[in-house]
């Protein structure tokens, strides 16, 4: 059989081989394609079809509807009616689980699941690490982890992803720790490189590198100081129906008092 039971990193649109003692003739039934997980139907194939060719040979091409899933295991049953010998011999059929199963290569490539601060937070420490959490575990490859100001794009630090910086190569969670503090109450956004992280097969991240997919912004923790005042301190000589303006390092709301 090719694959030939239990392989394993089958691609997902490989056709299935059957290579019998002697010749076959197909007559009638079906081959049953099957999900391990749950025993499900993915498809039944009629062997006078012609997605199965070969006949009057020793090897049987299957070719199935549609492509594999993903890192899946499947297995196949055969009608006992379905192949013949010239003679009229019966090939005697599979109708369990476990003599020809196989399970498909992993061709998704990680994506990014959450991330904390998340997605246009508001109000981050300005200490705070970056936590990636992706679909699957990944491993730290090449290339870097941006960080940059939104209201200019300008560059605040580069990361090798391979740094001490950068931790959880290998698992689904990556935690980025910045050199310095953040800025207060500043928007910021992250990039990645699609270089930066494979999963175990070898798929790649795609990276980020728009200024949308994960911004954020920082806490403002610097209280208002006031600027200046008309009339100013110590000013003489005030109209004695001036009213007093105040101006302040920012917008301000009335609280109480």
């Amino acid at each position: 059989v090719s694959p030939a039971n239990e392989t394993i990193n089958v691609a997902i649109d490989s056709d299935i081989e059957l290579t019998f003692s002697e010749a076959v003739d197909t007559e009638s039934g079906s081959i049953f394609i099957k999900k391990s997980i749950d025993d499900s139907l993915v498809e039944n194939i009629d062997v006078t079809s012609s997605q199965v060719t070969g006949s009057g040979t020793r090897v049987i091409t299957i070719n199935p509807t549609n492509d594999f899933e993903s890192v899946t295991q499947y297995y196949l049953q055969i009608d006992s009616t379905a192949f013949d010998d010239p003679s009229s011999n019966s090939f005697s059929g599979i109708n369990d689980k476990t003599s020809l199963s196989f399970t498909t290569a992993d061709v998704i490539s990680p994506t990014l699941s959450s991330s904390n601060p998340v997605d246009n937070a508001t109000n981050v420490a300005v200490d705070k690490n970056i936590q990636l959490t992706f679909s699957e575990a990944v491993n730290a490859e090449s290339g870097s982890i941006y960080i940059k100001k939104s209201t200019d794009d300008s560059l605040v630090e580069s990361i090798d992803v391979n740094s001490s910086q950068v931790t959880g190569s290998g698992t689904n969670v990556i935690t980025i720790n910045p050199t310095n503090d953040l800025n207060q109450f500043t928007q910021y956004y992250v990039q990645i490189d699609a270089s930066a992280y494979n999963d175990n097969s070898g798929n790649s991240f795609p990276g980020i590198y728009d200024s949308s997919t994960l911004n954020f912004t920082t806490i403002d923790s610097i209280s208002p100081t006031l600027l200046s005042s008309i009339p100013s301190d110590d000013q003489s000589a005030v109209a004695i129906n001036s009213n007093i303006q105040l101006t302040f390092s920012e917008a301000l709301n009335a609280e109480s008092g």
